[in-house]
């Protein structure tokens, strides 16, 4: 079983420690989908740049810099992961 996303600092994962040795399984995390930021970024970048990957269905919200503060604290509280800070 891999785990992708994150959740927040509280939430808990409850699992059968005698189901998981039982069935042979594998609990791990996914940091970044196992990919090498070094090389994948900017090749991503160069997608968005080109025109041919569009993040806009991926923005939850949009915040000025001076609201930078609250939309961290929403973030910390699970809430609007992936919100814009726009620069005025």
């Amino acid at each position: 079983m891999t785990v992708i996303g994150m959740g927040a600092k509280d939430d808990l994962v409850e699992l059968s420690a005698l189901e998981i040795f039982h069935s042979a399984r594998t609990l791990r995390s996914s940091v970044y989908g196992s990919s090498d930021p070094d090389r994948h970024v900017p090749e991503l970048a160069a997608a968005v740049l080109a025109g041919s990957l569009d993040l806009g269905p991926l923005i939850t919200d949009r915040c000025g810099l001076s609201e930078a503060p609250s939309a961290f604290a929403r973030m910390a509280r699970g809430e609007g992961a992936r919100t814009v800070v726009l620069f005025d």
